[in-house]
């Protein structure tokens, strides 16, 4: 079974919210399907369970005689399991409960595979952690164990990554970063009974205001030097950078907070977001002046 395959089930009788998991099967035999008034009524409560698939926010409701009313979903993926499992998604002026007893046997066989209780806490002492080859690219997206996704604004290294947290707009070095895969112990990691993440072994944490932090520093301290022959790589590398900002500011999977530190960090830098201003700022040598921290200025080559 596949943790997109699980169903999220939180029924609201009298003000008491019940959580449960479920598969397609047992949550139709749930909610009975021939206590609707038509088919059409069974097809779109059934297209809108669907229209669920791979959004985080969106919920099917049910409602039903006597205070009862059910929300459920498809589980995006482990993340949103283990946040549902913490009551996440329940009203805070509410009382919520999880039911195992509800649940259907194969989801919570998935979270036994996943080394998860049903309170969405890992259960590390029946967990293994297997490291995976991997080369990490700037843009990518990352998510570490605790369930944050962090965007790779630049590549320092191999190892070492500038990340920034999509949620908040927070800047870390991750030193000595790699990739595993965590599954129970004593079996070999398949895409069934993984989580996939990384994990680093030094952290330097700052701030979310781009202009409060030296990237100057950041990349002469933990960076491998990218090699700058002349000023038109180096121009090179600055369009690199402005186009990979730019397109973050525009990635509505983050935060408006962190797109907006992207945005902060592409004017502190380059003065716009403006592409073809910045392009003609590049052209006009308005930010030549950096090549000069690298080294001599070679002279120019005849084009």
């Amino acid at each position: 079974m596949k943790v997109t395959e699980i169903i999220l089930v939180s029924e609201n009788w009298k003000g008491t919210e019940t959580n449960f998991l479920m598969t397609v099967a047992d949550y139709l035999k749930y909610v009975d399907m021939d206590t609707f008034d038509s088919r059409k009524e069974v097809a779109d409560s059934m297209i809108e369970l669907g229209r669920t698939l791979g959004k985080e926010n969106d919920w099917s409701e049910l409602y039903f005689a006597g205070n009862k009313s059910v929300a459920a979903r498809f589980c995006v993926d482990d993340r949103q399991l283990m946040k549902f499992l913490k009551g996440f998604y329940n009203s805070t002026d509410q009382e919520a409960v999880f039911d195992e007893k509800r649940c259907s046997g194969e989801c919570l066989n998935k979270l036994a595979e996943l080394g998860m209780d049903a309170r969405g806490k890992a259960s590390i002492d029946s967990l293994s952690y297997t490291r995976l080859d991997t080369v990490f690219e700037q843009g990518q997206t990352l998510r570490n164990f605790n369930g944050h996704d962090y965007r790779v604004m630049e590549k320092l290294s191999e190892k070492n990554l500038l990340l920034m947290d999509t949620m908040t707009g927070s800047f870390v070095v991750a030193q000595g970063t790699d990739l595993f895969a965590r599954h129970p112990r004593g079996t070999e990691p398949t895409e069934e009974n993984s989580l996939i993440a990384i994990e680093w072994g030094h952290g330097l944490y700052l701030s979310s205001t781009p202009s409060a932090i030296d990237f100057h520093h950041i990349r002469q301290q933990y960076g491998t030097e990218r090699k700058i022959e002349d000023i038109y790589q180096y121009r090179e590398m600055l369009q690199d950078r402005f186009c990979l900002y730019s397109n973050l500011e525009m990635d509505e999977r983050m935060s408006s907070k962190a797109r907006e530190a992207i945005m902060m960090a592409n004017f502190e830098e380059f003065g716009t977001s403006d592409l073809e201003h910045f392009r003609k700022g590049l052209n006009a040598g308005l930010y030549d002046k950096g090549f000069a921290e690298i080294g001599e200025i070679k002279p120019e080559k005849s084009r």
